[in-house]
């Protein structure tokens, strides 16, 4: 049996399913606001699957469909709908349970605010599941700058293996890459549009993790 792996972990689109999150805000918002089905779909479009900064994404939807209204509270109303949505992809905190089952050490490796990303935690009860929680705001870089992998990292006992599971190619996997760690691609039914491959691709996280676990028992 191979020594337990140090699993790096991303958190949108790896561990919970944001996108959906945020669909099911935006739909309640543009309906609240009596927006046309057009605008719905802009929407979803101007959040680029949550890489646009929330108060850039806030003054957009101030412009096109809420002139007058505060930007601020625009942003505070969307931040605190997405959590309030979130949820765990099907099989994520078995399979958790599972690599800490086998001495596996999990960090999770997110860019965000403390306070959105601390609170999906809290509401996925996934925190106790976690050795160690980087937030990008907190440690003043984020993903793929190679700081950020060292710091997850730093003082942790390093196995033979180290991963970094994500959704996104350049953040997550790219990143981990260059931090020289193996890496696990979250496809999502994409294609990958490198040369080089991920160490390991499956179109689910419960699924690569479950191959990443199979490696190591």
């Amino acid at each position: 049996m191979r020594r337990p792996p140090l699993v790096l972990l991303d958190l949108d689109g790896t561990l919970v399913d944001r996108r959906r999150a945020f669909e099911d805000w935006a739909c309640s918002f543009i309906e609240g606001i009596g927006a046309d089905p057009d605008d719905l779909d802009w929407l979803v479009e101007a959040d680029r699957g949550g890489y646009r900064p929330r108060a850039e994404l806030a003054a957009q939807i101030v412009r096109r469909l809420r002139p007058g209204a505060s930007a601020e509270e625009i942003q505070e109303h969307l931040q605190l709908g997405v959590v309030e949505g979130i949820a765990c992809y099907p099989g994520i905190p078995e399979a958790l349970q599972e690599l800490r089952g086998i001495g596996a050490e999990l960090v999770l490796v997110t860019n965000g605010t403390v306070v959105q990303q601390t609170a999906k935690l809290e509401r996925t009860g996934l925190g106790p599941l976690l050795d160690r929680v980087v937030i990008s705001e907190a440690a003043g870089v984020k993903k793929p700058d190679p700081e950020i992998f060292a710091l997850a990292v730093d003082g942790m006992e390093r196995s033979a293996e180290t991963w970094m599971i994500g959704d996104h190619a350049t953040p997550d996997i790219e990143g981990g890459r260059a931090a020289g760690f193996s890496t696990g691609w979250v496809s999502h039914g994409r294609s990958w549009a490198h040369p080089w491959e991920p160490t390991l691709t499956a179109p689910t996280t419960a699924e690569l993790l479950g191959i990443l676990l199979a490696r190591h028992r």
